[in-house]
């Protein structure tokens, strides 16, 4: 079986996506972010070390708890079969709803829907979501912008609602893994060549 049929593509943004994923559940508050760049004295808490802690904790700090949908949205918008949106347009929605939801994550802590005073790190709002909210009460009008706010978050779920879904991605890996195991039953279970077989005979 061929190499190439092992989706090198799967392995490479698999990887960086699961990369994305640990760095965003393993961030810790005392790691440096981009609005933290203090090295806390005993050293880096997240898992992928200095890189990943800027990445994910920069992540948590800006979309909060939407951050972990950001993440899985790279794997499946870069590896979803068939190709019914483009990778830009699927990374414009992505973020557009990870904005959204950022928003009514900070709606739900500002009428205390979630008590935020025993919330961890983890589902703390990001800054995007306060100063986009804050900015919305200030206008003139903040009924028609959350009704706005409201269709763009629906077009955006409609736009990548096929990418959301975890089972093609896990059923790919669970082919990634056949054609593997195959590949190499192969290399070992290889038959001797016929002018290998030829010598025994004569001998």
């Amino acid at each position: 079986m061929a190499f190439n049929k092992l989706r090198i593509d799967y392995l490479f943004f698999g990887g960086i996506g699961f990369f994305l994923m640990i760095s965003v559940c393993t961030a810790d508050f005392q790691d440096p972010t981009i609005f933290n760049q203090i090295y806390p004295s005993k050293g880096i808490s997240n898992w992928t070390g200095l890189i990943g802690a800027i990445i994910g904790g920069s992540m948590l700090e800006v979309f909060g708890p939407s951050a972990f949908l950001l993440t899985w949205l790279f794997i499946r918008i870069n590896l979803h079969k068939p190709r019914r949106i483009s990778r830009f347009s699927g990374t414009y929605y992505a973020f557009v709803l990870v904005f959204i939801l950022s928003i009514t994550h900070e709606i739900l802590l500002k009428n205390n829907f979630i008590y935020s005073a025993e919330s961890n790190y983890f589902w703390k709002n990001g800054y995007a979501g306060k100063i986009a909210l804050a900015w919305i009460e200030s206008s003139s009008y903040p009924v028609l912008y959350f009704i706005g706010v409201t269709g763009i978050l629906i077009l955006s779920f409609l736009r990548i609602i096929h990418v959301l879904s975890p089972l093609p991605f896990i059923s790919g890996l669970f082919t990634i893994l056949y054609n593997l195991l195959s590949f190499t039953a192969g290399k070992i279970s290889r038959p001797p060549s016929a002018d290998l077989v030829q010598k025994k005979v004569i001998n």
